[in-house]
């Protein structure tokens, strides 16, 4: 009879090729061996990225893995619709929403909602040893807080959330989870600029950058009004501060399209769109610290050949990620028309290339004070590259 530790190393090896990135953690503990192989996969960071275009998404408040494959779309080749599949994190996911997702080092931080109670509490999932880690979260103010995970100069993740404790639909308290130490703490900043709750941020090299715009003090208090989002703002795991404002690449008002991505944890991105036009401009930062930023432009397209007149994307709710070797974006949103929704993403590259492919029925949004910035599909920019950062299994809220 043969066992499994009777088996060849090429046959193991051919074995582990085949498995997805995201179940090598069950794999890793088949035996000794199998679990040294895997981990000589997690070396190899250069062919997963080629071969494993793995990101996540949120559909219909549901996790989800998309595979992509852009291979020869500019060269006149067929696209193959990309691979989307729901992910049961834990089995008490069957009886929550999946309202946000954030990605940081190869961990993943899930924002939930109880079904039934509508409270919210915070998963932190390490997909490559299949770790989780269950938070919750200090006070439930029942409104959208929004969340970035990050870590420190030693490489301590920590989760920035934000609190919106009135009506103002702005953050008026800032609160830093440790996980290292199980421990929330309050933090005691006083903020000259806005991060608009529906503006996501992306983590890159640990930190986490955001937009932002000038809080604006009259005599009855703060009001808003038709000012440029002129600023990139960062925020800093290590002293625990935002940083100073950095220059955007282009002067962003209120209710154009806006909204941040990263190249492979090195450079920033950002897409734009200005109300009521058709053009479509995507920078990349050619330096990104948290005291300095530079941008050239990416691509640039006019989308009303394609779209019709009037298309732009949702300022609330777009969410992209950039091939920047085939020189391709793809973005994603929800569409809607009077009857159904249906999650789409847009592919945009040189000379004209356009095409709009669809990813299924949506969940119709429906706004309100509870749910601002919930507008899927949200989808992590970044590509997911395995992690063996160690998640302790005991969570403050379990």
């Amino acid at each position: 009879m043969t066992i499994i530790s009777d088996l060849s190393w090429d046959l193991v090896e051919k074995i582990l090729s085949r498995v997805p990135i995201i179940s090598l953690g069950a794999v890793r503990s088949t035996c000794k061996r199998w679990n040294r192989l895997s981990k000589n996969r997690l070396l190899c960071k250069a062919e997963a990225r080629r071969h494993q275009f793995l990101r996540f998404m949120v559909k219909n408040y549901k996790l989800c893995s998309m595979r992509f494959d852009l291979h020869g779309i500019l060269d006149g080749e067929e696209f193959v619709d990309p691979s989307i599949k729901e992910i049961t994190v834990v089995d008490s996911f069957n009886q929550v929403k999946v309202t946000q997702v954030f990605h940081c080092d190869g961990l993943s931080l899930c924002v939930i909602k109880d079904k039934e109670e509508n409270k919210t509490s915070l998963v932190v999932w390490n997909p490559y040893l299949g770790q989780t880690r269950w938070i919750q979260a200090r006070n439930d103010y029942n409104r959208l807080d929004l969340y970035a995970l990050g870590y420190d100069n030693n490489r301590k993740h920590k989760i920035l959330r934000f609190l919106d404790t009135g009506s103002s639909y702005k953050v008026t308290l800032y609160e830093i989870y440790d996980i290292s130490s199980d421990s929330w703490r309050v933090l005691d900043i006083t903020q000259e600029w806005d991060i608009m709750l529906y503006h996501h941020g992306v983590s890159l090299k640990g930190n986490t950058y955001f937009f932002a715009k000038k809080k604006i003090l009259l005599v009855d208090g703060p009001v808003e009004i038709a000012e440029p989002h002129a600023i990139l703002l960062s925020f800093d795991f290590t002293k625990e501060r935002f940083g100073p404002p950095l220059p955007l690449p282009v002067e962003h008002y209120v209710g154009d399209t806006g909204t941040l991505s990263s190249l492979r944890d090195e450079k920033l991105a950002v897409l734009y769109q200005p109300t009521s036009m058709s053009d479509v401009q995507i920078w990349v930062t050619t330096k990104i610290e948290p005291s300095a930023v530079s941008w050239v432009p990416f691509l640039k397209i006019d989308v009303e050949p394609f779209t019709g007149f009037g298309f732009q994307f949702h300022h609330d709710g777009a969410s992209f990620f950039i091939d920047e070797e085939k020189k391709v974006v793809v973005v994603f949103q929800i569409d809607e028309s009077e009857m159904t929704c249906y999650d789409t993403a847009y592919l945009i590259g040189e000379n004209g290339y356009f095409e709009k492919v669809g990813l299924g029925e949506a969940e119709k949004p429906q706004w309100s004070a509870n749910n601002v910035g919930e507008y899927c599909p949200l989808v992590c920019s970044c590509s997911f590259v395995p992690s063996l950062v160690h998640i302790n299994n005991e969570s403050a809220g379990s």
